[in-house]
């Protein structure tokens, strides 16, 4: 009896499929249904009036809110993700003859990684629970806890099987370029496109980071989110690092090789001119030295390379919009 396979998407592609209004509505959609599933949770259980008005409340509705936007961008990530690596794919067999490794699910790697993630949301939901109701399970889900009791364990799957497949498809992506990648100095401008992926991989990344800022400006939520944050700067870190290193270490050797090669037969075009012979190929060369010389170690193009600032800002932008989207909230549930 063969093997099951693995299943080829993730729930949130699957619900991407499965949903009529496209990625963006679908999106925001899930993001209404679960924070409004926190509000409603809340007018069960408390004033809504006193608890937005209350410090603590504020610091609830926000660690809810990130949680929230956390959750919205994993979905819309992973459709960024499947388009962009299709994407990707075709220009990638197109120019250089070779094909990213497809994205396989429910591989035991990503079933470990979502068990450890599953164990690390259940010590974070335990302390949540210790804190507030000194470990009863019960009263904590009588509670504005309720609506975090799903939540906690869910991200914590997301964030180590996003972790996880980062780094898994980095190590598989350098181990494509180092055996199968043949550099061309003289279509140096090609290699643009693997600039591209390694600014995209740090992009999704860092969308997180930016969510999670928006908790950082409060006390209270420091303690969770400061780990979460470290963890998605990391893996932004290591997603652009293992795009970047390997064909940067790829061109540096094309370019040396290339070179040693030129300047020997400039060497012998030059003896041949020493010696009273035409040598004709020394203007060529010395074009040609030059020319290798300045193809970029990095492959990054100007508009590629005029992104990064870009990029950089996405987490401010990300907190302003939050802090912006907390306060409205606040001021039409009436609070402060």
């Amino acid at each position: 009896m063969s093997a099951p396979t693995a299943p080829s998407e993730t729930f949130e592609l699957q619900l991407l499929r499965w949903s009529p209004f496209g990625t963006v509505i679908t999106t925001i959609l899930v993001g209404i249904v679960v924070y409004g599933l926190f509000w409603l949770n809340v007018w069960v259980v408390e004033d809504i009036g006193d608890f937005v008005a209350e410090p603590g409340g504020q610091n609830i509705s926000r660690v809810a809110l990130v949680l929230t936007l956390i959750l919205c961008a994993v979905i819309a990530i992973a459709k960024y993700d499947q388009v962009t690596t299709s994407r990707d794919n075709a220009i990638l067999k197109r120019e250089f003859g070779i094909e990213i490794p497809s994205r396989r699910y429910g591989t035991p790697g990503l079933r470990w990684a979502a068990l450890v993630g599953f164990i690390a949301g259940l010590v974070n939901l335990w302390f949540l629970i210790s804190i507030n109701t000194q470990g009863d399970v019960l009263a904590f889900a009588q509670t504005i806890g309720l609506w975090f009791m799903p939540m906690t364990p869910l991200l914590a799957i997301l964030l180590a099987r996003g972790v996880f497949a980062s780094v898994k498809s980095g190590r598989e992506f350098s181990k494509l370029i180092k055996q199968d990648l043949a550099i061309d100095l003289y279509r140096h401008h090609e290699l643009a496109i693997f600039g591209r992926m390694a600014m995209r991989s740090a992009f999704v990344w860092l969308i997180i980071v930016g969510i999670i800022l928006i908790s950082l400006s409060h006390q209270g939520t420091q303690l969770l989110a400061q780990p979460t944050l470290l963890i998605a700067i990391a893996a932004a870190g290591f997603s652009f690092i293992s795009t970047m290193q390997p064909i940067r270490k790829k061109i540096r050797a094309a370019k040396e090789a290339e070179l040693a090669t030129v300047r020997k037969r400039l060497a012998a075009a030059r003896a041949e001119m020493e010696r009273g012979e035409p040598g004709s190929d020394v203007p060529a060369l010395i074009a040609i030295e030059h020319r290798i010389e300045g193809v970029r170690d990095w492959p990054l193009d100007l508009p590629t390379a005029a992104r990064l600032p870009i990029y950089i800002l996405i987490p401010i932008v990300t907190w302003g919009v939050g802090v912006y989207a907390e306060t409205l909230l606040q001021r039409l549930f009436g609070g402060a």
